[in-house]
């Protein structure tokens, strides 16, 4: 029986291989806004709860069912429809919006206004 799960989980690892820099990388972005989030909440003086550790356990369960699903959709079904591109684009969408919410929080300025003034300063400064 035990070889017999082993078997199907390496068939299934072989299936996903294509897509674990994608699985990789939405779990890193998850990551840094669970990161950042604690620390904008801290920083607002709310309370850490379990509950809201739990929706990102959640987030990263029905992340990557999504990424799962339409790389097998693609794969198998319709290879002519990017299914997986488009899914992780909008994944990267919603985590690197929600970062730039938590970086306002954090500091009180917007990432976009942080990110041209840092580079323009990198820019214009003298060699």
């Amino acid at each position: 029986m035990i070889d017999l799960i082993t078997k199907i989980g390496l068939a299934i690892l072989a299936i996903l291989a294509p897509i674990q820099t994608a699985i990789l990388g939405v779990g890193f972005l998850i990551t840094a806004d669970l990161i950042t989030g604690i620390v904008a909440a801290y920083k607002r003086g709310e309370p850490i709860r379990s509950e809201r550790l739990k929706n990102t356990a959640v987030k990263m369960l029905v992340y990557n069912l999504l990424l799962t699903s339409s790389f097998i959709a693609e794969t198998y079904l319709t290879p002519w429809i990017p299914f997986t591109n488009v899914a992780l684009s909008f994944l990267a969408i919603i985590e690197v919006k929600s970062l730039g919410e938590n970086f306002q929080s954090i500091t009180g300025i917007s990432f976009v206004t942080y990110l041209k003034s840092y580079l323009n300063n990198k820019l214009n400064a003298p060699k």
